[in-house]
């Protein structure tokens, strides 16, 4: 009797995975500790000019002189919604950390912040897609400062060991 009642509640948590919207298995994906390892800026009008700039960084390549220029780069993602992210140069921390909220759907994810003390939240929205041992974010943002939301910006993670998927 014992095993069946067991059997039963091993089913009937299947059932309940099985049935998560594409969003909410995106959602619980996403919950946990991630460096960054990769990021790809293109600015095809650097600054209303025709002037293409890439930059490109490999985090994961330790002769990178970008990566080790910038630090490591890392963020969580809680199940309560909100997240943090940080930098770590040789080791310490870098920079200030960024607090907010974050949001997923199957393909795009939404974060919530200020840039500091009293400044107005806004909203930032990215593509998301799985990747092997993690996910990428893509979108387009006006990173060059010349008005036109032009510039590609794109950035690849990795779930950290210490963190269940």
């Amino acid at each position: 009797m014992k095993k069946i009642k067991n059997l039963s509640l091993v089913l009937v948590a299947i059932f309940v995975v099985s049935c998560a919207s594409e969003d909410e298995k995106m959602t619980r994906y996403l919950v946990g500790n991630w460096e960054t390892v990769y990021v790809k800026l293109e600015m095809p009008t650097f600054k209303r000019k025709d002037t293409l700039i890439e930059y490109d960084i490999d985090f994961a390549n330790p002769h990178d002189p970008r990566a080790k220029q910038q630090g490591k780069s890392f963020t969580t993602y809680n199940v309560d919604g909100t997240f943090e992210s940080w930098t770590k140069k040789n080791g310490y921390p870098a920079g200030q950390k960024t607090q907010g909220n974050w949001k997923a759907t199957k393909d795009s994810l939404f974060y919530e912040f200020s840039q500091g003390p009293g400044k107005k939240p806004f909203t930032v929205a990215f593509e998301l897609e799985k990747i092997e041992d993690g996910f990428s974010i893509k979108g387009l943002q006006d990173r060059d400062n010349d008005g036109e939301q032009d510039d590609t910006f794109y950035l690849e993670t990795v779930r950290l060991p210490d963190t269940e998927k």
